[in-house]
C-alpha cells in the first residue's frame, strides 16, 4: 500500500499550489485552476483478497483387507478411476471357505445337541447344568459362523467412494496381514486447501463463497465454498489451513490433485467509503488527505486509509458531507484556491 501511496504523491507535489503564488494578482490573473472531479462512493465496500492454495482430494483411503490371507487378483492400475462399490481385489477364498465350512458344520452338531437337551431336560432326564451347557455350545457355534462368514465377506477390497487408484501397494500372490495397505485410492471430489494469513482466514466463515482459478487451467473459472476453517494457526507460520470445496457441479477431467490454484474471496467490508488512489496527498501510515471542491473552491480535508484495491483507496474515516474529490489537477492546489470543474 505505501508503494501506491509514494506513486500518488509523486504527482501531487509536482509544482506549487495557486495559494502560494506572489503577487496575489498573478495567481487571479492565471484564472481559476481547472480540475476533475470524481465522487465518493459511500461505504460499505467489496473487497476482493486473492490467495494461493492447492487441489487436493477430499478424501484419502489406505484400503487394506481386513483378514490374512493369499492375494488373488488386485484389478486396478495406478491411475485408473474407479466407482463406489467395484471390487479393487480379492482373497484366494480355499481356505477361508474351508473355514466357513466346518463352522457351519459345527453349528449344524451344536444345534443337535442342544435341541437332545431341552428334550431331556423337559423330561427331567438331564441335570440343568449339562442343558446350559448345550445352550452354550449352540451360542458359540452361532458365534463362529457369524465370523467364519464375515471372513468370507472381507476377502473382497471394494472402493468406498467414487475416485483414483493413486497406488498399487500389493501383488497376487503375496501373503498380507490385516491392516497391510493393498491400494491408495483418493476421491474424485476435490478442494482446494490454503495456508492463509491469519488476518485474511479471520475473515471468513464456514459456507462462504469463493472463486477458484487453476494455474495451469487459466480459461477456467470454479465456484467454491469455505468447508473448514482450522482452529489453530501453524506452528513457526502463523497460518491458517482453510479449505474450499468444489462439490455441486461437474469438474473438468483435465483437473488433478496437485495443481496449483487461486482463490479469490469477494467479502464486502464496513467502511465509510471509497476514493480513486489518486486523489491521495500526503499519506503517513493510513492518514492522508484529498481536495474537495464546494462553491467554486478547493479544501483540503483529511481522510484515513483503510486498505488499497485496483486503484481505489478504501477509507475508513472521512469528514462529513464529503460528496466528491479531486482527481486531476490537484497538483497545484493548495488550500482556498479558486478552481473550475472540468465536465
Amino acid at each position: 500500500m505505501r508503494k501506491l501511496l509514494v506513486l500518488a504523491l509523486v504527482a501531487a507535489c509536482g509544482s506549487a499550489g495557486c495559494a502560494d503564488r506572489t503577487p496575489q494578482g498573478a495567481a487571479e490573473a492565471d484564472g481559476p485552476v481547472p480540475v476533475r472531479t470524481a465522487p465518493f462512493q459511500p461505504g460499505p465496500v467489496r473487497r476482493v483478497t486473492i490467495v494461493s492454495g492447492q487441489l487436493v482430494a477430499r478424501s484419502e483411503w489406505d484400503l487394506a483387507f481386513k483378514v490374512p490371507g493369499v492375494i488373488a487378483s488386485v484389478k486396478v492400475r495406478e491411475g485408473d478411476r474407479v466407482r463406489r462399490g467395484e471390487i479393487l481385489a480379492e482373497l484366494e477364498l480355499e481356505e477361508i471357505a474351508a473355514m466357513a465350512r466346518q463352522a457351519r458344520e459345527g453349528l449344524a452338531k451344536a444345534a443337535r445337541d442342544r435341541a437332545r437337551a431341552r428334550a431331556l431336560r423337559e423330561a427331567n432326564s438331564l441335570p440343568a447344568a449339562q442343558a446350559d451347557d448345550a445352550e452354550t455350545a449352540a451360542s458359540i457355534a452361532e458365534d463362529a459362523v457369524a465370523l467364519a462368514d464375515d471372513r468370507v465377506k472381507h476377502a473382497t477390497l471394494h472402493a468406498p467412494a467414487d475416485g483414483f487408484v493413486d497406488r498399487r501397494a500389493a501383488e497376487p500372490g503375496e501373503v498380507v496381514a490385516p491392516g497391510r495397505p493393498v491400494v491408495h485410492l483418493s476421491s474424485s471430489a476435490l478442494q482446494v486447501r490454503s495456508q492463509m494469513a491469519a488476518r485474511e482466514a479471520l475473515r471468513l466463515s464456514p459456507g462462504a463463497a469463493v472463486a477458484v482459478t487453476v494455474d495451469d487451467l487459466p480459461e477456467l473459472r470454479l465456484a467454491g465454498r469455505v468447508t473448514a476453517i482450522a482452529r489453530a494457526a501453524g506452528r513457526g507460520t502463523g497460518t491458517v489451513q482453510v479449505d474450499v470445496a468444489l462439490s455441486g457441479q461437474e469438474l473438468p477431467s483435465a483437473l488433478r490433485s496437485g495443481l496449483t490454484a487461486k482463490l479469490e474471496i469477494e467479502q464486502v467490508v464496513a467502511v465509510a467509503g471509497a476514493v480513486p488512489v489518486g486523489a491521495l496527498l500526503q499519506a503517513d501510515d493510513g492518514a492522508a488527505s484529498v481536495f474537495t471542491v464546494a462553491q467554486e473552491k478547493a479544501h483540503r480535508v483529511p481522510v484515513q486509509i483503510a486498505f488499497l484495491q485496483d486503484g481505489v483507496a478504501a477509507l475508513s474515516r472521512v469528514p462529513a458531507g464529503l460528496q466528491t474529490v479531486v482527481v486531476e489537477g490537484q497538483a497545484r492546489l493548495a488550500d482556498g484556491c479558486s478552481v473550475r470543474e472540468l465536465r
